[in-house]
């Protein structure tokens, strides 16, 4: 089985079509009422800071997983630590979707 990877322009592009197909289907920023595109704006920039974080780190560790770099980087057992714990957030977001 050979390994599939995809451009940055790629990843930015399915990462922002993402954005925008579940902004329009589960109505994000509704509390904000007129000023909901704003809302959706303010959260995709959040989204793109982590993105260039995330791409920064791709490219310092190119054979790394996020696991192993975060190893790597915060050492064993705080990397190891916040590894669990970014799965643990985002069992935690699946689980409250539905």
């Amino acid at each position: 089985m050979e390994k599939a990877k995809i451009s940055v322009i790629q990843l930015f592009s399915i990462m922002f079509i993402f954005d925008m197909g579940t902004a329009l289907v589960i109505s994000y920023g509704i509390g904000a009422q007129k000023d909901a595109w704003l809302a959706i704006l303010l959260g995709m920039r959040g989204g793109v800071v982590l993105f260039f974080i995330y791409y920064t780190l791709l490219r310092q560790y190119p054979n790394l997983m996020f696991t192993g770099y975060a190893r790597k980087i915060f050492g064993k057992y705080l990397g190891g630590s916040l590894a669990y714990f970014t799965l643990y957030i985002g069992y935690t977001l699946l689980i409250k979707k539905r």
